[in-house]
């Protein structure tokens, strides 16, 4: 049951507190923001609209936030449906807060504490009985909009029931993920996640290796944030990371670990010198400018230029595709990098599984807090499987290590691994019960890979696959043999769309449905494949890449089915040119599209062009502005490169209409699509073809060439950033054939656009442009 929180009193405006108004203010829920007097609750509210990254998907939903004092306000506590508190870690604070509003709540109102330091225990101390009930821990993670775990930590008192409603919206209204931890210290994520930071920091001193030697070693290597262990500490704070390890030191003292969280004399004394991190600008990195940061030698404590070192480990694991193979290259290799891993991973395997019971009571909890808290790409359990737990339980062994009891038990069971499949649904091993359970999901949680093991496989190729989600719907999984993550679209990724409508329309299905459990949706099309066809000047080749994308996202539009399109993460270029093409559209709120083809020296090539002038006909046909602000509009969105900082920002850009819906839980995306796809299914009308698209023509091309050329002169824009805005003009104003009394068609305009897109991969400084993406990942401004 999902809990109905139409109004939420937030206690306390600073980075937290603001943050967590914003991102109520994101699933369109009010707030009061209450501090101490009304100037601080008024300036926390306006700082949270300048942080960087936003809090916000709209700016303007700052509205929804009304910022209070508890002198003059604190009879609008009644009105909150939910209370959060988020005041500075001082329980005496808390207590006495907690005296002041209580009176005021209404009975039915739930009361929690973001706290991450202080125990349920404690904060009930010298509260009502009646309110315990409705009182637990609320953990947000920040910045609260991006990080998607909140740990739930009841009290002796509180009531499961409400605790469950509150998971349910948490989950479905804040799109948060849930994890249930237990009443101590650090809770599940920073006892985990710190243990795992203090014994990299002893590690590095054991092996002599360096700042920036163990951050390559520690991040996307090993499944792990880019910013790994040095630069994550110096983005948290120094002195946050020594308190939170404080924490654990001082309270847990029974852990079998307690004296790893001992805050080493070398971090003491970097907060002593105000070497706090980022916010000081110093800690483990120093910058100094733009191009030079320097990092921090912990033997003589000095900070000096950072050496590039190989290891042979990270060579070896470089050759794998996918992170299992990766991690066990790592840990086989017998250099000063493997062995490093070796004992770091091992020790927080070992250590995770000790926490069960104490800090969660199963895996799962504790895979999801990692996962979602410290963003790691496998959990402690699932990083085990990948391992091997057998193999890796005999060198633990071999080597003295104390494996977990339950570990050894599990083992002797003839139980290998901690998840598997039963043939219906995924499978954990329960610690409490001693055998393996069904792992729990969400229902609107959709799972490919269960799907495929299920039956559900209907057509796979290279980097895409066609599966049945039941209910007459199909779907398209993308997944990208050659990068998995950014998942960029190549051949058999068209194919499979234009195979797929063939099917669903041979099959008798309802509608089709294309996602991907990639990281990305997709990052656009496959540069490698296109510059090589240029360097060989094989101009046929990328005519009919071109045309191939063109075709197959037509066939798409034109489908006697509805199509439903559920990105999330990136969607540029062709992977808006894909979305772009589709009946509908539901998005994961965290949705950063647009056409940013420009930065690599061309235009649009498989749509975009035509998608963003119909997107821009419809959204200003009431105003009948004409046909010139319609191109000038796609101009600016195109030649800028315009980029979503979200769904919603990418409904204000034209990239998606009013039409498309926007889950805030990405996870439910597929659901919600199939959903989409059924309930358009009954009266669906394919669209027909649109030859009534009117457009400038060259008098307004001239318009554009003028004002491009005036940058050139201003040094604005280069001469080549000039050629391909021309082009661009060129197609966006509807070529020779374009004029207000001179309606176009689809099928001229996609003609225009593959013309002028095979011009400019023909140009020399387009290909350095496309070469310098692919090696160093930035635009080359040449």
């Amino acid at each position: 049951m999902t809990l109905k929180i139409e109004k939420v009193a937030v206690l306390g405006t600073g980075v937290m507190g603001g943050q967590i108004a914003a991102h109520l203010s994101n699933a369109g829920i009010p707030s009061y923001a209450f501090d101490m007097t009304q100037e601080i609750a008024e300036k926390g509210i306006a700082a949270s609209t300048s942080l960087k990254p936003s809090p916000y998907y709209n700016p303007k939903t700052v509205e929804l936030i009304t910022p209070c004092n508890y002198d003059d306000h604190l009879d609008k506590i009644a009105e909150a449906d939910w209370v959060i508190e988020v005041i500075a870690e001082r329980l005496d604070w808390k207590h006495g807060l907690y005296k002041k509003i209580i009176p005021r709540m209404k009975k039915s109102a739930i009361l929690t504490s973001n706290t991450s330091g202080l125990q349920v225990s404690d904060l009930v101390a010298e509260m009502p009985e009646d309110v315990q009930k409705r009182f637990f821990i609320t953990h947000f993670f920040n910045p609260p909009r991006y990080m998607k775990l909140v740990e739930l930590v009841p009290g002796e008192k509180s009531d499961p029931k409400v605790m469950k409603s509150m998971a349910g919206f948490l989950e479905d209204v804040l799109g948060k993920g849930v994890v249930w931890a237990k009443d101590t210290p650090n809770f599940v994520a920073n006892r985990i996640g710190v243990y795992g930071m203090m014994l990299t920091l002893k590690l590095a001193q054991q092996k002599r290796l360096s700042v920036p030697e163990v951050d390559a070693l520690t991040g996307t290597i090993i499944g792990h944030p880019k910013s790994a262990t040095f630069r994550t500490a110096d983005v948290v704070g120094l002195d946050t990371l020594a308190f939170v390890s404080n924490t654990a030191y001082e309270k847990c003292t029974d852990d079998e670990e307690r004296e790893l969280f001992k805050v080493p004399p070398y971090l003491m004394q970097m907060i002593q010198n105000k070497w706090l991190g980022q916010k000081t600008k110093k800690g483990f990195y120093h910058k100094v400018d733009k191009k030079t940061i320097l990092a921090l030698n912990l033997e003589p404590m000095e900070f000096e230029p950072q050496q590039k070192r190989r290891f042979d480990a990270v060579r070896v694991a470089k050759g794998e595709m996918y992170l299992p193979g990766k991690l066990k290259a790592l840990v086989k290799n017998d250099d000063v990098a493997g062995t490093f891993l070796w004992q770091l991973l091992s020790g927080i395997l070992r250590y995770s599984a000790n926490r069960i019971p104490e800090a969660a009571d199963d895996i799962v909890n504790i895979d999801n807090a990692m996962r979602w808290g410290f963003g790691w790409e496998l959990g402690p359990f699932e990083t085990w499987d990948a391992l091997g737990v057998a193999v890796t339980v005999k060198r633990m062994k071999q080597e003295g290590q104390k494996v977990p009891a339950w570990v050894q038990e599990m083992l002797e069971k003839g139980i290998d691994s901690f998840y598997c499949y039963d043939g219906i649904q995924k499978t954990y091993y329960d610690v409490r019960t001693g055998k393996m359970e069904p792992k729990p999901t969400h229902s609107l949680s959709t799972d490919f890979q269960l799907i495929k093991k299920s039956g559900g496989l209907i057509k796979k190729s290279w980097s895409a696959s066609l599966l049945d989600l039941g209910d007459g719907i199909a779907a398209v999984e993308t997944h990208s043999i050659l990068q998995p993550v950014m998942n960029p679209i190549d051949g058999s990724i068209i194919q499979m769309y234009a195979d797929a409508v063939d099917w669903v329309q041979e099959n008798g299905y309802k509608g089709l449905v294309i996602a991907t459990e990639a990281t990305h949706f997709s990052a656009g099309a496959n540069l490698n494949m296109i510059l090589e066809a240029a360097q060989r000047e094989d101009w046929e080749a990328i005519e009919e890449m071109s045309k191939a994308m063109q075709d197959a996202l037509q066939k798409l539009r034109f489908a006697p089915f509805p199509v439903v399109a559920a990105p999330h993460g990136m969607a540029l270029g062709g992977g808006y040119e894909t979305i772009g093409a589709v009946d509908r559209i539901v998005a994961a709120a965290e949705l950063y599209t647009g056409l940013v083809e420009v930065g690599v020296g061309l235009i649009p090539g498989g749509g975009g062009n035509l998608r963003m002038l119909l997107n821009q006909t419809d959204k200003l046909a009431k105003a009948r502005t004409g046909p010139f602000p319609i191109a000038q509009k796609a101009f600016e969105v195109i030649a800028f490169a315009r980029v979503s900082s979200s769904a919603k920002e990418a409904v204000a850009l034209g990239y998606l209409t009013k039409a498309d819906k926007i889950v805030v839980n990405g996870d439910h995306r597929v659901a919600v699509a199939k959903q989409e796809a059924l309930a358009m299914a009954d009266r669906y009308t394919a669209p027909e073809m649109r030859t009534d698209i009117i457009l400038p023509g060259p008098g307004g091309y001239l318009a554009f060439e003028g004002t491009i050329m005036n940058m050139v002169k201003a040094h604005q824009i280069s001469p080549h950033d000039a050629k391909i805005a021309g082009k661009l003009a060129y197609v966006l104003t509807g070529g020779k054939k374009g004029g207000p009394l001179s309606p176009v068609d689809e099928q001229y305009l996609l003609d225009i656009e593959r013309e002028a897109f095979v011009s400019l991969v023909g140009e020399p400084k387009s290909q350095d442009r496309i070469a310098y993406m692919l090696k160093k990942g930035k635009p080359l401004r040449n």
